[in-house]
């Protein structure tokens, strides 16, 4: 009897070790997965924001001046800077914020400001909620003055998770 309780707990020893041993590898291969698709996720997002530089100018008369590099500013903040000055109306481009990032499956929740280039103060702002009648969206229909503008998203609840090992 002695030895047979003894091959029990020698048999599950093997399966916890077994246990431990899968469990590792599926983490692993968790952690490598969701990083490759993270950086698809944020490629995809920045050229999101690139559409958006790119169509605010077309919308201002300007075909010609580039939308400069995104920056990431944080972990979910990015700025969209231009070459040259231009003008904007306001309402679009919520229209045109809310259209782009409506292809972002996990931009639900987001703050756009245009800060002025000069002192980072805030031109214009708005922000865009899961629940509709959260949203802030002020000063529609009014024309922007010609300056030179950075354009802050800020964006909550962001999936991209890292796990590190």
């Amino acid at each position: 009897m002695m030895n047979f309780s003894r091959n029990l707990f020698l048999g599950k020893r093997k399966y916890l070790l077994g246990l431990v041993v899968l469990s590792f590898i599926s983490l692993i291969y968790v952690a490598f997965s969701t990083t490759q698709s993270d950086d698809f996720d944020i490629a995809r997002r920045e050229v999101l924001l690139r559409r958006i530089g790119h169509e605010l100018l077309l919308q201002s008369g300007d075909s010609i001046s580039r939308v400069l590099p995104i920056k990431k500013i944080s972990e979910n903040e990015y700025q969209i800077g231009f070459d040259n000055e231009f003008t904007f109306q306001t309402d679009s481009l919520v229209n045109t914020v809310q259209r782009l990032l409506a292809k972002d499956p996990f931009a639900n929740e987001y703050v756009v400001n245009v800060l002025n280039c000069g002192n980072a103060s805030v031109a214009y702002g708005f922000a865009i909620s899961k629940n509709k009648k959260d949203d802030i969206v002020a000063c529609i229909g009014r024309k922007q003055p010609i300056a030179c503008y950075v354009i802050d998203i800020k964006f909550f609840d962001c999936p991209f998770l890292v796990i590190t090992l």
